[in-house]
């Protein structure tokens, strides 16, 4: 999916686990933005196995890894 695409406080599944955990968009990081350090866009998630689970691990993907479903 593309970042322009992604809306912050929705929830996503990884593309490689789609019946599993659900990625909660916190924020949108571009190329080498403070906490990015990568060369290329990424997105702070809440992963949680749970859609509206009150808590999650941080975790950072590509906006291509995520799939709305």
């Amino acid at each position: 999916m593309r970042a322009d695409k992604l809306t912050i406080g929705k929830s996503y599944r990884h593309k490689d686990n789609k019946s599993y955990g659900w990625a909660k968009v916190i924020k949108i990081l571009k190329p080498k933005e403070c906490e990015n350090t990568q060369g290329y866009i990424i997105v702070k998630c809440e992963w949680s196995v749970d859609k509206d689970s009150s808590f999650g691990m941080i975790k950072y993907f590509r906006p291509s890894n995520l799939v709305e479903v």
